[in-house]
């Protein structure tokens, strides 16, 4: 063999390990991507769970929300409950 071949061998060789190392880098971004996207989507599973309410909220009208000033953002569940009745019934 001459030095031609030797070297294009050393390059082939070269060249098979940085494309270990570059499947290895896609390998751990795609596990890092798949491990952020579930915990988004558990996330997203318990805020609707919770019914998008904020915790610690009082009823500021006595339970009378048509006249209530923060009806809008209001997750308590006399809210929720006028905010189906106003869309027509059960989502």
């Amino acid at each position: 063999m001459g030095t031609g071949t030797a070297s294009c061998l050393h390059i082939m060789k070269a060249a098979g390990q940085n494309h270990g190392a570059s499947r290895r880098q896609f390998l751990r971004g795609g596990a890092r991507y798949t491990l952020l996207a579930a915990l988004g989507a558990v996330s997203a599973i318990l805020f609707k769970r919770s019914g998008g309410k904020l915790s610690g909220q009082t009823c500021r009208n006595q339970g009378i929300c048509c006249t209530c000033t923060v009806f809008a953002g209001c997750g308590l569940p006399q809210a929720l409950s006028a905010k189906q009745t106003k869309r027509g019934g059960l989502s």
